[in-house]
């Protein structure tokens, strides 16, 4: 994708298929004076007023495609800070692919992936981190992941970062100031003050890192895997999760022949839920692949609910399993305890479990505290309903490098030249420049734009 070209380009907006409403976006110079050809309005308008909506036929005057509306939003009071017109028709892919190619034919070039966003990042609507949380908005799997998603689009982490960077900016100028009048002495006031303003950037740099665990939870979920023997309720317990029957239930052994994902949404964290085929030496090769796709899943997932029998005593493949899984993310459930037990929560805690939950998959007795032990295993609840939590990799990343730099340079702060401190302040001020897109190159911005959808 190149850097910006001011071309006009288009897209599809709303998701594909059929819908009530489906939405064109055209940016570019010529998006007015191209849209408008496509569009017969049905009032006695002679010129189109920004923001307004028309009823009118949309696509070629001598063949409309459909009836609907259409709207300008001038430069540069637009999202693209571009001339934009959107179309707003009847949802059915047909009708849109009809509009797009009409367009098309009129020279309008079609939209790269996040192409709409990038122009708003180059055009100064937006910084890059806004414009990574408009697609963490659009994806957001619980409230609390769209409450993070929104507080980034409105700038409340892009705030907190350029704080932190004007701050580094200040002890870098003082700095600069220094090296330039050598002939003076240096200002062991200003020396000690620079150390102190970097050691307070490296700790709100600290603050900010520490959400990230949390943050990611919010925006990605749990990989979550139910294990078990066959039969112990592991299709019932995510049926109960799901709030729906999702999974076949039934007192046949291998019911369950492959693995079952569902989302799930637990106490406001996403669980990416799996139900898995029971673990059990079997002859039937299907069930054979399904029993070897379970243990796959389960090396891989973040958090494992362990089902056990409690009516039954602890048999080989029991003891297999909780030989064999991650006890650090590993919830041991006892179910069935509306019946006589013949499991004793010791047996499970001595093999080194600490956390063992009892509950009954056909009374739900037991089912809230498991979600709450879920949420705990996860969420620490120290960081204030208000806090900006970190969500992305790469602004992970950025504040790793940043921060390396940083303490490196108050490690040494005593010991080399200001010049030499200055270049690791100045590398660390760009790498937190990434972030918020203050410091970009074109291959930054293909990677972050090209993950984007058409028409966003």
């Amino acid at each position: 994708m190149k850097v910006y070209t001011q071309d006009t380009i288009a897209a599809i907006a709303t998701p594909p298929g059929m819908g009530g409403v489906g939405v064109i976006r055209i940016s570019g110079r010529q998006a007015l004076s191209l849209g408008a050809r496509l569009f017969q309005s049905r009032s006695s308008a002679k010129n189109f007023t920004p923001g307004r909506m028309y009823f009118g036929d949309l696509g070629p005057a001598d063949n409309p495609v459909d009836s609907g509306y259409f709207v300008w939003f001038q430069s540069p009071r637009s999202f693209t800070g571009e001339d934009v017109v959107e179309y707003h028709c009847h949802g059915g892919m047909i009708i849109l692919q009809s509009l797009l190619r009409a367009l098309f034919a009129l020279g309008v070039r079609p939209a790269e992936p996040g192409e709409f966003s990038k122009r708003a990042f180059l055009n100064g609507k937006i910084d890059l981190a806004q414009a990574e949380s408009i697609s963490d908005l659009v994806s957001a799997d619980s409230q609390r992941a769209a409450e993070i998603a929104r507080s980034h689009l409105q700038g409340k982490l892009s705030a907190q970062i350029e704080a932190i960077r004007a701050a580094i900016a200040a002890v870098i100028a003082w700095m600069e100031a220094e090296i330039d009048y050598p002939e003076a002495d240096l200002d062991h006031q200003g020396h000690d003050q620079g150390q102190n303003d970097l050691e307070e950037q490296i700790r709100q740099i600290e603050q900010l890192q520490a959400t990230y665990k949390e943050g990611k939870i919010y925006k990605d979920g749990i990989l979550t895997v139910i294990l078990g023997r066959p039969n112990v309720g592991k299709s019932s317990l995510l049926n109960s999760l799901a709030g729906e029957e999702r999974a076949i239930v039934t007192d046949i052994p291998g019911t369950t022949r492959d693995v079952l994902e569902v989302p799930v949404n637990i106490r406001g964290i996403p669980l990416r839920l799996s139900d898995t085929a029971g673990i059990r030496e079997s002859l039937d090769h299907v069930e054979q692949l399904g029993v070897e796709r379970a243990r796959k899943v389960a090396g891989e997932a973040d958090l494992t609910l362990l089902l056990l029998d409690i009516s039954q005593p602890l048999q080989g493949e029991d003891y297999l399993l909780l030989d064999t899984v991650n006890k650090g993310t590993t919830i041991v459930i006892l179910n069935k305890i509306d019946l006589p037990a013949k499991v004793r929560v010791q047996e499970v805690t001595e093999r080194g479990f600490g956390c063992v939950q009892q509950l009954s998959l056909l009374t739900e007795q037991g089912l809230e505290e498991l979600k709450d032990a879920i949420l705990a295993m996860f969420i620490t609840g120290q960081f204030p309903q208000e806090t900006t939590f970190i969500t992305n990799q790469r602004h992970y990343q950025a504040l790793e490098r940043g921060l390396d730099l940083l303490k490196g340079a108050a490690a040494r702060w005593n010991c080399l030249p200001l010049d030499l401190l200055a270049l690791d302040l100045r590398e660390g001020w760009q790498a937190l420049g990434e972030i918020t897109g203050a410091v970009w190159n074109e291959d930054l911005l293909s990677s972050i734009f090209q993950k984007f959808c058409l028409g966003k």
